[in-house]
């Protein structure tokens, strides 16, 4: 009798478990996704800084790179090459960015490009520290494997606002983010803040300017790589009008002597028609849609000057 109570115990938990596992997948396949997803966040940078893939174009910046140029819309404007978005948060042009950069580049592939992405901000000795770079270049090898391999598995059960889950739209008020493993960060802001930006530019450019030393540098590695038969390319990623003047105003920079010292070593320097004409969502970082169409047209630009194509 024991027995036989037993058995329909276990056959009632397990429809009981049945029915919830079910009842957690179906919720979890149909609920909209977090505007940040942390879990993913952290995957998306170990990856970019731990991952043993080569590519054959590689954009090198801060985080309006990050934010603002799609690796596979460049990618498929130039025939399929792979491409990475290698930028960091407050990321500087030096020494340590170059020796990565030479880490992930291709170097069996007839077409090796380096692409530069220029902000004033990103040429100042602040930015040379590359501070976040290093700190998931340093994290012990245990965080790292969690972060890229394990920590995932969770996504499915990561907490979501309750306002998310009521209703889901891109007008939704919110910081909106999504991690691309080619090392885009596709961004949109509602409400959007121009001021943001601006304000933040003002204070960090206090005692923190475009140093010659830094251009020299700059230009000293375009000259290997181009020795070495990499093709370098540089341009100024589009922000805003506001953005633009409070940079040449208050950081030292020389947007016409820094084209002039890449041309002189050998790098090309791409001008964007109608800069002003991307919108960003806080006055610095372009909105997911701007990002895409400034990538068509590097894509297409690049293409045209490819020596390998």
């Amino acid at each position: 009798m024991r027995t036989k109570e037993n058995k329909n115990y276990t056959v009632r938990f397990l429809i009981t478990l049945a029915m919830a596992s079910l009842l957690i997948f179906i919720i979890g396949k149909n609920r909209p996704e977090p505007i940040s997803s942390q879990i993913l966040k952290e995957k998306f940078w170990s990856d970019k800084v731990h991952s043993t893939e080569k590519f054959e174009i590689i954009f090198s910046g801060d985080s309006r790179l990050y934010r603002g140029i799609d690796p596979k819309t460049v990618s498929d404007r130039v025939d399929g090459l792979s491409v990475l978005n290698f930028g960091f948060s407050s990321g500087g042009h030096n020494k340590i960015i170059f020796d990565e950069v030479n880490n992930k580049l291709d170097f069996l592939s007839k077409t090796k490009v380096v692409v530069l992405v220029i902000t004033p901000h990103s040429l100042t000795p602040n930015a040379q520290e590359n501070s976040h770079f290093l700190q998931e270049m340093q994290r012990n090898e245990s965080d790292i494997f969690n972060r890229r391999y394990i920590n995932p598995f969770f996504n499915f059960f990561e907490p979501i606002k309750p306002m998310e889950l009521l209703q889901f739209k891109q007008e939704q008020s919110g910081y909106f983010e999504r991690f691309n493993k080619n090392g885009w960060v596709a961004s949109w802001k509602f409400p959007t803040n121009q001021q943001v930006g601006i304000q933040k530019y003002a204070k960090d450019f206090e005692n923190n300017k475009v140093k010659t030393s830094i251009l020299k540098e700059l230009y000293n590695q375009i000259r290997v790589w181009e020795d070495d038969g990499i093709q370098v390319f540089a341009f100024r990623i589009p922000s805003s009008i506001e953005m633009e003047k409070l940079e040449n105003d208050l950081s030292n920079f020389d947007e016409k002597e820094l084209i002039k010292g890449i041309e002189n070593a050998g790098g090309e320097w791409i001008r964007i028609d109608k800069r002003f004409e991307y919108n960003s969502y806080d006055g610095s970082h372009l909105v997911k849609s701007d990002a895409i169409k400034l990538s068509e047209k590097l894509g297409d630009i690049l293409k045209k000057r490819f020596k390998n194509l």
